[in-house]
């Protein structure tokens, strides 16, 4: 019997000893944050796939990506921080993410004074060093312009306890976890989500080194599937999985309900839009570096195919070839292949290699038939044709159709087909109908075949031929021509790398750019083989061809905050550039109106009304100057966003929800804006609109278009405001509002920037007739030898360039004309928070109803 269990003792020991022994860098304490791991380990998952996995504990001092760089550990777990650490040329390969959601969060208790994340300067937060570099917290902070280092970092002990304590304000943690512990203490948590501030990333990437990818592909292709499956059967038993972690895996004696709720919530969490667990996007990865680009995050591009693992070893494709077809591609070793030499993104000669997106398809296409294909260098796009033609190339990968090329080619069925549009300098107008344009000149390539379909289209228009399309939008830059038609994508890149904020697509016509590839006539196989080769090619490789070399390229000093909130948007531009159209006629309208008073100034006996309605006109000029200057920058970026929008649209690979969350959003700021100079222009109109007002909304209105200039000089809004209707004109109210907040704006930003910046905003009802509105800062007031004069016309302390002294005249004229108020100012000494100030206090008197 002895003999027999040392015998059996040795068998298994071989057997083990056969067992290839990895180990996984764990990113935090063992909890159900990693129950897919471990039960891949407990029923044999890994050990099925001849390995051996060893969990590499956390502690507060671990740097999981060095522990892997330096190969302590073959795997690890991270965050997409990996990303960043990629664009600095560490070796780091993404497996894939358990999160698709992140669940990273900043937590803080919820009788703590922090409210916002303008809260967090000078207070306290328990983070690890590897965690100070997580992006997705470093983004929703510099999205906000809060500097790290203006926060107290403390080290992470592991432990809620220290929140409970009072020995931190914050701390980096797990929506899935932290808050559920809290909550068994008996407290409520106050959550700071990166995802609300517009970063839904991935978390909890698997990764490992590529030299470790590379030399072990089948090892990192079984430790990942065998992990999965230990996600997929854990979600499939939940309670089971809950036991065995609750038994072996919980060093921190969680309870088996707070171990349920982090399952419950994660299980909200991993599943992606086809109930798959662990799957990455290429797309989402493209979403996430363009966004750490905007961030500054990111300085150097990043070749997708060496960040992200290919899972699938088996690219040889079915393609169902017969049996003709399978004998002529044995007739050749190698197939050559000649391309356009300039039609980027699709395709370009650089340094006499072939570029583009085509040569992603080549290369799937080598892949799919198993033959080599050989590029052949030509210095344009007739050579190829012609050496095609020649049968000196076996494929021309970009052609036209024309009936009197068939007797020279044949053709495969179209692989690309995208609109043509219009591009125009960024001022002009949006071009709903070609047939305006009949006056004007427009750009064409010379010697393209759609050039010359689009030239029969349309015979009577006034077309100009450039050598190339990058000459045709210098053409419409320079003001040679009026504006230059191409197809989509190709304009589309042209303006993102070349003319950013100079040019845009200003409208589409009812024509396709459709390529094919061709062969030479003698070849009668090889386009059919090519057609069920490009057949082969899903969407979502056409998708990542695309993504590669179509993306939007932002630059670093463009307002950050605001590029993150339109990341995604189409349509909107229709929207903006309506409002300037709106502006170009208003000048119009202010140009007669200018004439028309200076012919009644001699004939009407009201000679002081008239120069008052004069002011204000010239006044309105102005300021819609000013707000097309302050617009130009951001309405250039918004264009060529959307131009690349449009084209990720015309791929489908916008997600709708998304889309429609960020357009509503940035559609309610635009409509006020839009309302704004209307408003203007119906500024002499007698016939003003009123309605019934809540002081709430009414506050919300205005701030939400100021908030975001007050959060960049640190501005904290005080209201104190008494919640009932009045019967007024609301969109002047808000006019008046918004003058006096921005004079106060002005004069905290002179303030030392260790100070306190206050504005309080005080509604009340004085009876039940009246009501008033009391607006003061911390500004230290306005000089007393100059504070009668603040409401006269033109009258301001500021340079020139800052302001017209138009601003608190109109808003007197408003109030004391319009709303039937009056409005007063004084210098005030007031105390806030044991702290004594002064500034400058605004009151308003309206009455609860007015008729007009």
């Amino acid at each position: 019997m002895k003999k027999i269990f040392l015998l059996f003792f040795f068998i298994t020991s071989l057997f083990s000893n056969n067992l290839q022994k990895i180990s996984l860098q764990l990113m935090w304490l063992d909890q159900f944050q990693f129950a897919g791991f471990y039960i891949a380990k407990e029923k044999g998952f890994y050990e099925k796939t001849g390995l051996d996995v060893e969990f590499k504990k956390f502690h507060n001092s671990t740097n999981v990506l060095n522990e892997v760089l330096e190969k302590r550990a073959d795997f690890g777990i991270n965050s997409t921080s990996l990303i960043v650490d990629k664009s600095k040329n560490k070796d780091v390969v993404i497996l894939g993410a358990i999160f698709q959601t992140s669940p990273l969060v900043l937590l803080a208790l919820e009788n703590s004074d922090l409210n916002s994340l303008k809260d967090l300067v000078n207070k306290r937060l328990m983070i690890t060093q590897e965690q100070l570099e997580f992006a997705t917290l470093k983004a929703m902070l510099i999205s906000q312009n809060i500097d790290i280092n203006s926060i107290k970092i403390l080290p992470h002990s592991l432990n809620i306890d220290d929140l409970v304590n009072k020995n931190t304000d914050l701390m980096l943690s797990y929506a899935t976890n932290e808050p559920f512990l809290l909550k068994e203490k008996g407290y409520e948590s106050k959550i700071f989500y990166p995802k609300d501030y517009g970063f839904d990333f991935y978390e909890d990437l698997i990764f490992t080194t590529g030299e470790f990818a590379r030399n072990n592909p089948k090892i990192v292709k079984n430790f990942y599937e065998a992990s999965m499956e230990g996600w997929r059967w854990t979600f499939d038993n939940l309670e089971q999985t809950v036991n065995i972690i609750y038994e072996k895996y919980n060093p921190q004696n969680k309870s088996k309900e707070a171990l349920l709720f982090e399952a419950l919530e994660m299980k909200k969490l991993v599943f992606d839009e086809h109930g798959e667990i662990g799957k990455i996007s290429k797309e989402k990865i493209n979403l996430i570096i363009n966004t750490y680009k905007v961030m500054g995050l990111i300085k150097n591009e990043i070749d997708l195919n060496t960040l992200l693992f290919e899972h699938n070893d088996d690219n040889n494709l079915n393609l169902k070839l017969n049996s003709d077809e399978l004998a002529y591609l044995k007739t050749k070793k190698t197939f050559s292949y000649c391309s356009h030499s300039n039609l980027m993104p699709f395709e370009s000669i650089v340094n006499r290699k072939h570029i583009g997106i085509l040569e992603d398809y080549m290369k799937q296409i080598s892949k799919s038939l198993n033959i080599d294909l050989k590029f052949v260098p030509t210095s344009n796009w007739h050579e190829s044709f012609e050496k095609t033609v020649k049968n000196e190339c076996d494929i021309l990968t970009t052609i036209a159709y024309k009936t009197n090329r068939e007797n020279l080619l044949n053709f495969t069925k179209p692989y690309v087909d995208f609109p043509f549009v219009i591009a125009t300098d960024i001022t002009k107008p949006f071009i709903d109908d070609i047939n305006k344009l009949k006056d004007v000149k427009i750009a064409l390539v010379k010697g393209f075949a759609t050039s010359k379909l689009i030239q029969e289209k349309y015979k009577n228009f006034k077309f100009v031929e450039y050598p190339s399309l990058n000459d045709s939008l210098n053409a419409v830059k320079n003001g040679e021509v009026y504006a230059a038609i191409d197809s989509l994508a190709v304009i589309g890149y042209e303006i993102q790398n070349h003319f950013l904020g100079e040019l845009k697509v200003s409208g589409r016509i009812d024509e396709q750019l459709k390529l094919h590839m061709a062969t030479n006539i003698e070849n009668k196989y090889l386009a059919s083989i090519l057609d069920k080769a490009l057949d082969s090619i899903n969407d979502n490789q056409k998708h990542d061809f695309f993504n590669k070399w179509v993306y939007l390229k932002y630059e670093n000093n463009l307002d950050r905050e605001l590029l993150i909130k339109i990341s995604i948007l189409l349509l909107i531009i229709f929207i903006i550039f309506a409002i300037i159209y709106r502006y170009f006629l208003l000048k119009k309208i202010n140009k007669n109106l200018e004439d028309k008073i200076a012919f009644e100034i001699k004939q009407n006996e009201e000679k002081n009304r008239i120069l008052m309605h004069q002011s204000k006109m010239a006044a309105m000029g102005e300021m819609l100057e000013n707000i097309a200057h302050q617009w130009r920058q951001p309405l250039s970026t918004i264009s060529v966003c959307t131009s690349g929008m449009e084209l990720k649209k015309s791929l489908s690979k916008l997600d709708d929800k998304e889309f429609f969350d960020s357009i509503n959003h940035i559609k309610s700021s635009v409509s006020y804006l839009s309302n704004t100079i209307d408003d203007f222009r119906n500024f002499l109109d007698q016939n003003k609109f009123i309605s019934s007002v809540e002081t709430n909304n009414l506050l919300k209105k205005v701030l939400d278009i100021l908030n975001p200039s007050f959060a960049n000089h640190n501005i904290n809004v005080i209201k104190n405001i008494d919640e009932f209707e009045f019967i007024s004109i609301e969109n002047e109210l808000i006019q008046v509002l918004m003058n006096i907040l921005t004079n106060a704006k002005d004069a905290l930003k002179e303030l030392d920037n260790q100070k306190s910046r206050y504005i309080f905003i005080d509604i009340k009802k004085e009876s039940d007739i009246n009501l008033n509105i009391d607006i003061y800062d911390n500004g230290l007031g306005v000089n007393g030898e100059i504070i009668d004069r603040i409401f006269e016309p033109y009258f301001t302390t500021k340079h020139k360039s800052k302001g017209t002294g138009i601003g608190l005249y109109m808003s007197k004229l408003l109030v004391e004309t319009h709303l039937k108020g009056k409005i007063s100012v004084k210098n005030y000494k007031f105390i806030y928070e044991e702290n004594e100030f002064v500034g400058a206090k605004f009151r308003i008197t309206l009455p609860l109803k007015i008729d007009v």
